[in-house]
């Protein structure tokens, strides 16, 4: 008896043995090759002269397929912000590379600040091939000349410690342009060790000061409601309404008269402070 069920089991693993090695994977062929991009979007600065879109074809063997596509103006103009180098919009894919490239020549508006710009590109017509999901491809062209560009960037933060702790300091603060309002300055990590917080700023047309609403929320921070805040030395709460001004001279962005900054803990129920999560004086931040 035992014998026979030995025998079963062995007969039953063959079975199944075989049936593992019935190939039931997807299988490939160039019925299913296609031509994409191999993002939906990307960036160039205006400076960048001839920008290279690759374009892929993906297949097992090596096919031959004419690829046609256009282009799209947006924000971007051909002709004014762009154009198409050699005018054709035609990729041949004679199977010596499965990588074929659209050049577009960046024309730069250098000295005049038009923003960001975007343009599209779409394949249209694959020939022999399919289409992939990533059929059109969006770019963006940086704008070089912000009215902030001088204050942008990169930054390191310091403050003396409201309650005698010595100097803090960070690295990682980054001011930022809004898109829109080219008066508006963002300050990213004003502090850091709290997540990733962020405070604005409104820059006179000189560009020698930075006012600073106070009040501002940073979002939740262990529970509480965190608050960009500002005291006058001696201790006096600023209310809302109230800005803190920073100076701009060089690469140096300073908190200007005897005030401190920090970031405030509100009880989520009542609104009330339940104290500070950080207060420095002398707030100063340092491009890189």
């Amino acid at each position: 008896m035992k014998n026979k069920i030995l025998y079963i089991i062995v007969l039953a693993s063959i079975a199944l043995l075989g049936a593992c090695n019935l190939n039931e994977y997807p299988v490939f062929d160039d019925n299913d090759a296609f031509v994409a991009f191999d993002e939906n979007r990307l960036s160039a600065e205006e400076t960048k002269g001839v920008l290279k879109i690759p374009v892929r074809l993906t297949s097992l063997n090596e096919v031959n397929t004419t690829v046609t596509f256009e282009m799209i103006d947006s924000t971007a103009i051909a002709g004014r912000d762009y154009e198409l180098s050699g005018g054709a919009s035609v990729l041949n894919f004679d199977g010596s590379d499965p990588v074929q490239y659209i050049e577009i020549d960046i024309l730069p508006n250098e000295g005049v600040f038009t923003g960001d710009l975007v343009f599209g590109v779409t394949l249209n017509n694959a020939g022999n091939v399919n289409l992939g999901g990533n059929d059109t491809i969006y770019v963006t062209i940086l704008d070089l000349d912000h009215p902030l560009s001088a204050i942008l960037g990169a930054y390191t933060g310091s403050g003396d410690d409201a309650w005698g702790g010595g100097v803090y300091s960070w690295d990682d603060v980054v001011f930022e342009k809004d898109d829109s309002d080219i008066s508006k300055v963002w300050i990213r990590n004003v502090f850091s060790g709290y997540g990733t917080i962020k405070v604005y700023g409104l820059v006179n047309d000189d560009l020698t000061e930075i006012s600073v609403p106070v009040n501002q929320s940073v979002g939740v921070i262990s529970g509480y409601n965190g608050n960009f805040a500002g005291a006058e030395i001696p201790y006096a709460l600023m209310q809302q309404g109230e800005s803190l001004i920073f100076t701009i001279s060089g690469n140096t962005v300073k908190i200007k008269g005897d005030y401190q900054a920090g970031i405030q803990a509100l009880n989520p129920d009542t609104g009330e402070s339940a104290g500070w999560f950080e207060r420095v004086s002398d707030l100063t931040f340092v491009k890189k």
